[in-house]
């Protein structure tokens, strides 16, 4: 009895707390942590005992609870432990357990862990924030430079088609130029060639040469003297007189034949 209290009053007892149970039937029950089968009224006799504690201790060790997440079993001695801070070997036991976490060595390591744990997170917060900035720099420049780049295709466009119409006027007016030149050029050889017929017309016509005529008029007096003209009148009418007479014959014979038919 004074055993029970001498152990309910040291220090770290009950450290892992109790151990749980389950009922099997016919007033028997079996630990979880550690497997063993008790009786009721044994549950509270076998829950403070040195097996169950040390039960709960490999247990805890295999499930990573706390605090025993903070060791390792040594695997040189079976009822010892390894501290994963310290380095430190440590009894299995509640008490030694926790005699350990409360010392200054293991607390001043736990301090600096904490610290270092952080200031790396801090550091990785900064970084972090650092890459987010230099991030959104990045893409902030990225921007920049698209924007700057569609504006500068804007204006090559621009310029382009302005160039495009400049070239296509140019071109237009040219071909206007051209077809103006074309046809002047065409009317002027209109023009020549007309000339030209037209000289070879005056060329083919003929003209008679210098002095002479082809009914040889020599150009003199075109009307005769008045005896000449009394003349020819005289043997003209000789002539008509000569044709009348003839005729009468004919006629005299004409009539003469007829009678005699």
């Amino acid at each position: 009895m004074a055993t029970s209290e001498e152990n309910g009053k040291k220090e770290g007892t009950n450290l892992l707390g109790s151990p749980t149970f389950t009922e099997l039937g016919n007033g028997r029950f079996k630990c979880v942590e550690t497997g063993h089968e008790v009786l009721s009224k044994d549950i509270p006799s076998y829950s403070h005992s040195k097996k169950c504690r040390l039960g709960l201790i490999d247990f805890a060790l295999s499930k990573h609870k706390p605090p025993l997440n903070m060791f390792k079993q040594d695997p040189l001695c079976r009822s010892k432990l390894i501290c994963k801070l310290t380095g430190d070997n440590v009894n299995k036991s509640e008490e030694h357990i926790w005699k350990h976490m409360s010392g200054k060595r293991f607390l001043n390591k736990l301090e600096r862990e904490e610290e270092e744990k952080l200031s790396s997170q801090g550091m990785e917060v900064e970084e972090g924030l650092q890459e987010s900035k230099s991030t959104d720099d990045g893409r902030k420049d990225r921007k920049k430079k698209k924007k700057n780049k569609n504006k500068e295709i804007d204006e090559e466009n621009l310029k382009e088609s302005k160039s495009a119409e400049d070239g296509g006027e140019k071109d237009r007016m040219k071909k206007k130029k051209n077809k103006d030149k074309a046809i002047a050029e065409s009317i002027s050889e209109v023009r020549k060639s007309s000339d030209e017929d037209s000289d070879a017309e005056e060329e083919d016509f003929w003209m008679p040469p210098v002095g002479k005529r082809w009914d040889h008029d020599d150009g003199g007096d075109r009307w005769g003297s008045e005896s000449e003209s009394e003349q020819e009148t005289e043997d003209q009418n000789v002539i008509d007189g000569a044709a009348g007479e003839n005729c009468k014959e004919s006629e005299e014979l004409s009539s003469r034949y007829f009678a005699s038919v």
